[in-house]
């Protein structure tokens, strides 16, 4: 479970306040798909960020399975985001100079696994996307589709049982999208718990919630199958 208690965020610009997210309370409940909807610049990687452990909220707290988040040392952060989140980004951020292989390996690398673990997880999930053929290939050798499988495959390297996901699709093809949405509904039908930022409501309608994001103001939207239906 995740939860936000009062959070907001403010950045000061010389005589100027600007309130990037505004006073927010919700919870996601253990297996639950939320999508976060909202115009660009709305403050929905804001608030993604400070969800993932990453930006530090001006006030307010987060707690993850009831412990607060924000509360724990830099390295400590740092290590439950390595345990217990995944992230998916629009640009995939894989490195450019190692191989699929190699970076699905990374997070275990950085967790201090051992090499034979961190070759069969990640060829374990190479062969899940269909990528076991392109072990070797570096992300310029790599198809955008192909691309975003491998960062998919590195996300699940820890087993989270967090999936925050950044526009996963906004820089793929019609069919590349549908096998990222059909991955995490998958990924929500294993247990694990989603919270998706876009600003497409095809993507939005996947989710059981949507919340809705204007000038860091947070509202809670009727189901995403009854806002498709509509």
């Amino acid at each position: 479970m995740i939860k936000l208690d009062s959070v907001s965020k403010e950045y000061h610009r010389r005589s100027n306040v600007i309130h990037a997210l505004r006073p927010t309370s919700f919870e996601v409940a253990a297996g639950e798909f939320v999508a976060i909807i909202g115009p660009s610049g709305s403050g929905k990687t804001t608030l993604l960020s400070i969800l993932g452990g990453m930006l530090a909220p001006s006030r307010g707290d987060v707690l993850i399975n009831q412990h607060s988040l924000y509360s724990l040392s830099t390295k400590r952060r740092s290590r439950l985001r390595n345990e217990q989140m995944g992230f998916v980004f629009q640009s995939f951020n894989l490195v450019p100079w190692l191989s699929a292989l190699e970076n699905v390996q990374l997070p275990l690398s950085l967790y201090g696994a051992d090499d034979a673990c961190q070759r069969s997880r990640a060829l374990e999930l190479l062969e899940r996307f269909g990528l076991q053929d392109r072990m070797d290939h570096r992300p310029s050798e790599l198809s955008v589709g192909q691309q975003q499988r491998v960062a998919l495959a590195r996300t699940l390297a820890m087993n989270p049982p967090f999936i925050l996901a950044d526009e996963p699709t906004g820089n793929l093809d019609t069919q590349s999208r549908d096998l990222v949405m059909s991955t995490l509904k998958e990924l929500q039908a294993e247990g694990r718990t989603i919270i998706l930022v876009t600003h497409d409501p095809t993507v939005s309608a996947a989710a059981e919630r949507v919340l809705h994001i204007a000038d860091g103001e947070v509202s809670e939207v009727e189901a995403a199958a009854e806002t498709h239906a509509a």
